[in-house]
């Protein structure tokens, strides 16, 4: 999904850490040491592909499971992905559903974590998280991305709130978080600043152009997805178009808001227009002076 054009873009990313995570200290992340020790982070479920020889066998025994040893080099980080599999993520007015965009900005995430000499891990949220790909650092486990994320039926209605539950968890590897959504679902403060104290958190919102403004247009007739109630939409009352704006504004400024006081990242992303400079553009801003 990426180009040589986009790759040289991505490449000019100087990935930095903000806070002190798992195998090193806050700041610059370019590239790892070859000959740098390995630290032991965590226990997982094997997978194929793992190597026997990292194997927790006395783990292993006392669980009833297959659990290999997670180590790290000194200088590499933990690059999380987590992808919203909501049916909303479907919606579009543009040439792109808010899903693509979503694909080919994890794919540009992958990119950017593998060219800085780190590994990644994707997973998809809903109702439950799903780790999709694991401790990633190859190009073509970059270039999965995309169809990993395209091939699944939408769920109806996802949860937020189990992916900032997991993430809140002691268990879980202080890392680089990215998480993209569109985030109409309430967020609960207490998990996110939890989620926000122990990772780099970063949130990518995607939203089509009609959700950001609504046009002056003839009523619309609308299905909720969640059920088989339809509403109207009186996109033709100018009244109407400005509460909603207000409604959006607020439920925008909340969210920001709520990341700055957590010392999160914000990003809002169109599908209609290139997201590739916005990234690079977050990158270039949040990152300034670590």
């Amino acid at each position: 999904m990426l180009d040589s054009k986009s790759r040289s873009l991505l490449a000019a990313i100087f990935l930095r850490t903000r806070k002190a995570l798992e195998g090193r200290p806050s700041g610059p992340m370019k590239a790892r040491i070859p000959c740098g020790g390995m630290d032991f982070v965590e226990l997982r479920e094997y997978e194929p592909g793992d190597e026997v020889r990292h194997i927790d066998w006395k783990s292993s025994s006392r669980s009833g499971k297959v659990l290999v040893k997670k180590f790290m080099h000194d200088q590499e980080v933990s690059i999380r992905i987590f992808a919203c599999a909501s049916e909303s993520m479907h919606y579009s007015t543009t040439g792109s559903t808010k899903l693509e965009v979503l694909a080919e900005l994890a794919t540009a995430l992958g990119w950017i974590a593998i060219n800085s000499g780190n590994r990644f891990s994707l997973f998809k949220f809903d109702k439950a998280v799903e780790r999709i790909i694991s401790h990633a650092n190859s190009e073509k486990l970059v270039q999965a991305i995309g169809a990993s994320l395209l091939k699944d039926n939408p769920v109806m209605k996802t949860s937020n709130n189990v992916l900032w539950k997991a993430l809140a968890e002691k268990q879980t590897p202080r890392s680089m978080v990215f998480v993209l959504s569109d985030f109409y679902e309430p967020i609960d403060p207490v998990l996110f600043g939890a989620c926000a104290n122990r990772h780099d958190l970063h949130l990518l919102r995607i939203l089509d152009p009609r959700e950001i403004s609504l046009p002056d247009s003839p009523d619309i007739h609308c299905k909720n997805p969640w059920n088989t109630d339809s509403f109207l939409v009186k996109s033709s009352d100018k009244d109407f178009r400005n509460q909603y704006l207000r409604l959006f504004a607020e439920h925008e400024n909340k969210v920001a808001k709520l990341c700055k006081s957590n010392g999160a990242g914000f990003l809002r992303i169109s599908t209609s227009e290139p997201y590739l400079s916005s990234l690079i553009s977050y990158f270039n801003q949040t990152f300034k002076g670590y």
